[in-house]
């Protein structure tokens, strides 16, 4: 068999009338129902004539792919700040997929909606997505306030945010804005809430809007570390 040395990509974009009853179908049952439609004739067409056209200079078509999906234009799109809202913990690529399987089925009302993808996006991704970070606070100890910044782990997925175990006996000033965390150099640097202390040490969240708002610094900086 010859050996591939050249690979050759064609592309085409069709905007089509549709029925109304096709486009009552799921992003999924709607690229299956299309590939039916278009079937051998025309995902095989392509293939074919290209082989025969390529014949004439010695070449052959060593095998082929193709690649359909289709975008149902009568649904407004989400757009795409508001899956960074929900779900800063996603990549790139699951925020593509998340916005795959909810095209379609989102609900038009602002809270609904972020709940909404909140859920799906969790449901997706629910594991624990740790960065580094710093935690910069207030320490009392014998009458006195001083202060100090220790080692953390900052959870993307929930907004928990870990000291490590040298610090956890530290107790740290409670309150909401008491501690400051700091991540991915500086890129990252929001207010967070001390809201006691365990064994586990102190007890400090992070909102996901905050998250959210350095989102693109702290996923890169999980996928560079994973």
């Amino acid at each position: 068999m010859p050996k591939t040395n050249l690979k050759l990509q064609i592309a085409f974009e069709f905007e089509i009338a549709a029925p109304e009853a096709m486009l009552a179908d799921d992003h999924a049952a709607l690229c299956r129902k299309l590939s039916e439609l278009l079937g051998p004739i025309a995902l095989q067409g392509m293939p074919t004539i290209t082989g025969k056209q390529l014949a004439k200079a010695g070449a052959s078509i060593i095998a082929h792919h193709y690649h359909l999906n289709a975008e149902n234009l009568s649904i407004p799109a989400v757009d795409r700040a508001a899956f960074i809202a929900a779900a800063p913990h996603l990549t790139d690529a699951e925020l593509a997929r998340l916005r795959t399987q909810v095209f379609g089925k989102t609900p038009s009302d602002a809270d609904e909606l972020r709940r909404f993808l909140r859920k799906q996006s969790l449901a997706l991704v629910n594991e624990y997505r740790l960065v580094p970070c710093k935690v910069e606070g207030k320490l009392k100890s014998g009458g006195n306030v001083s202060a100090i910044t220790v080692d953390a782990t900052l959870n993307l997925t929930n907004g928990s945010v870990m000291v490590g175990e040298e610090d956890r006996q530290n107790h740290l000033l409670q309150g909401a804005g008491a501690v400051t965390i700091v991540a991915a150099g500086g890129a990252a640097r929001f207010t967070g809430n001390c809201e006691g202390h365990t064994l586990s040490g102190p007890l400090i969240n992070v909102s996901i809007a905050d998250i959210a708002g350095a989102r693109d610094a702290l996923i890169q900086l999980w996928q560079a570390n994973n």
